[in-house]
């Protein structure tokens, strides 16, 4: 089954080495690589093309906009979206495969993660985002796929600056029973360290209840909670 892996990034250009390297180790490897990139001001572009990945620039249009935007590119059937902080396990790529090979009616769903650190707080985390996501309410950064056919029939891949995974999610979930894979990769704490788990964890509860309560109407005042800008000055939200 042909698979993609489509890669929303700016300025990644540390990140995205660590990455490249876990996707070559795949014991059966991405038919294709694309980077969607918000518009970098530093090496990311470059570093993507020399491991051989496609760049397409999607500026301006935040981390949903850059994987739709990449998704016009590509021809495969099954999309990844892996994040430049994530670390595949050599069998992620061939266990998606081999699930929606035995699964076809399955729209897709998530491989699951856990974090680069072993805090006691992080693994608590991973064991209640591991429960949401075997309900079929998966985040980004567990590694979300999905067949791209089916997603096709509910509305495509969701074109919008923030809460795109969640949004996908559900998406999925409306065309059937979504999949946890429990193959997880591995992302960075990085922003859990940066401001703090306890802020982190309710700034995240917060902004998804408001946006289940509000949907995209509430998508600018949401976009400057989460990344510090007004809503009239949106550019890009692929960063974590």
């Amino acid at each position: 089954m042909s698979l993609a892996v489509v890669i929303p990034t700016l300025n990644e250009e540390a990140a995205l080495p660590g990455l490249f390297d876990s996707l070559k180790r795949q014991s059966a490897p991405a038919k294709r690589v694309v980077v969607a990139d918000g518009g970098s001001s530093d090496g990311t572009a470059e570093v993507a093309r020399r491991h051989g990945a496609a760049v397409v620039a999607a500026p301006g249009r935040g981390r949903g906009g850059q994987v739709a935007a990449a998704l016009s590119e590509v021809s495969e059937k099954i999309i990844l979206v892996a994040h430049a902080d994530m670390r595949l396990p050599e069998d992620a790529l061939v266990a998606i495969r081999n699930w929606l090979a035995d699964h076809p009616e399955c729209p897709g769903g998530c491989l699951g993660h856990r974090f680069d650190r072993r805090a006691l707080a992080l693994r608590l985390i991973e064991w209640f985002d591991a429960r949401r996501a075997w309900r079929g309410e998966s985040y980004g950064d567990q590694g979300q796929f999905f067949q791209v056919e089916g997603l096709r029939s509910a509305g495509g891949f969701p074109d919008q600056p923030i809460m795109e995974d969640i949004e996908l999610s559900r998406r999925l979930r409306s065309l059937g029973k979504s999949a946890y894979l429990d193959v997880p990769v591995v992302v960075s704490s990085r922003r859990f360290e940066r401001l703090g788990w306890a802020r982190v964890l309710w700034n995240n509860w917060w902004l998804r209840r408001r946006y289940r309560r509000e949907g995209l109407v509430a998508y600018r005042d949401l976009y400057g909670s989460y990344y510090g800008e007004t809503g009239d000055t949106i550019r890009n939200c692929s960063r974590t």
